[in-house]
């Protein structure tokens, strides 16, 4: 079976997780991968098990012949990079965030239907079992009305951003914050589960840790969020809230989603287990899909990804092979719609009052 070539842009998140499980994958090959910033090379290799390394992104895109490129680096950097892929003629998986606002989405979107190549976001956390079976529940009508949403999850993270640089992630100007790296995927299932987009907002945004001090004593000052706080309501007239705390020293769930209806309840704990109650009924554990386990010689920093993300490449695999994309994958529209909420979000934090989604 013949594989899709890929080239990967980015060495952090995608040279430990989306060149492995790529890799992995029976569809796939990564034919080459390519530094932002100029990285170790011989690192790169090591992380990634790509030996054919690129310093320059634009190198890569010129000599490689891909079928697909991820574009996995800072969010900043995103819209410039799926542009040139489309300018080659490659289809395009972009990590989330899609862009750093609207406006890139809307050029980002532009240059997909010129190029008329796929555009994809990576929100492999779709195909969790617990995630899917929520989708089905919410898809067959059993709750009827959706009255509220309560989605929150806690990080224990406090020692480790005490302890460590946040790079590009701890700075607002290049994209980073909790918002955009949990906040999308958190707005994404929310809009995908419910079928119903934001009307409005009302936020907060917190740096409960705003300086890392290293051991030479240089200093970095982050501007960027590393928990959230947000109040809205749905085009369906549902009330939302997520929440979002990243500086936890420590939590009895990491994740919790509970969704209210006219009929009943769903609960989702730690993206591991799902219960639902009929009207005034306990709770009750539903089955879910059978977890799938990684290779053992899969890195355990991409081992942690693989009951969602390899689920997520057997569906891209099949769009490629059938020429229709699978429903559950996320395409551009979804993560333009996902970072009109993020912009209404950063808003309505910043003026301190409600912000309607447009």
């Amino acid at each position: 079976m013949a594989k899709y070539r890929v080239g990967i842009i980015g060495t952090g998140f995608g040279a430990k997780v989306h060149a492995p499980m790529m890799n992995f994958h029976e569809g796939f090959e990564v034919v080459a991968i390519a530094s932002v910033s100029r990285g170790n090379v011989k690192n790169v290799k090591k992380l990634s098990g790509v030996e054919n390394v690129y310093t320059d992104w634009r190198q890569m895109l010129e000599k490689e012949q891909l079928d697909f490129v991820v574009v996995a680096s800072a969010v900043h950097l995103h819209k410039e990079m799926t542009l040139a892929a489309y300018q080659k003629g490659i289809h395009v998986l972009c990590e989330k965030p899609m862009a750093l606002n609207i406006g890139e989405t809307e050029e980002m979107i532009a240059a997909r239907d010129e190029a008329g190549k796929l555009g994809l976001i990576n929100h492999e956390f779709r195909f969790l079992p617990a995630r899917t079976k929520v989708k089905e529940i919410l898809d067959s009508g059993d709750l009827g009305d959706i009255v509220h949403v309560r989605f929150e999850c806690t990080y224990t993270s406090y020692n480790s951003l005490i302890s460590n640089s946040r790079g590009w992630l701890g700075q607002e100007s290049t994209g980073g914050g909790m918002l955009g790296a949990i906040g999308s995927h958190m707005v994404d299932s929310l809009h995908w589960w419910l079928s119903a987009h934001f009307r409005e907002d009302s936020a907060i945004l917190t740096t409960h840790v705003p300086e890392f001090t290293d051991e030479e004593g240089n200093v970095e000052h982050r501007t960027a969020d590393d928990s959230y706080q947000v109040i809205g309501a749905l085009e369906n007239n549902a009330t939302v809230t997520l929440e979002l705390m990243s500086a936890a020293r420590q939590s009895s769930n990491s994740l919790r989603l509970e969704i209210f209806s006219n009929r009943g309840t769903l609960v989702m704990l730690d993206d591991s287990k799902v219960f639902f109650s009929s009207g005034d009924a306990p709770l009750e554990e539903v089955e879910l899909a059978a977890n799938i386990t990684a290779p053992a010689e899969m890195p355990a920093v991409a081992a942690r990804y693989y009951n969602g993300f390899n689920r997520m490449l057997d569906a891209l695999f099949k769009t490629f092979e059938s020429g229709e994309k699978h429903p559950y994958l996320s395409e551009f529209e979804n993560g333009q719609m996902t970072q009109k909420v993020l912009d209404a979000v950063r808003l309505s934090a910043k003026e301190g009052k409600s912000i309607t989604v447009k």
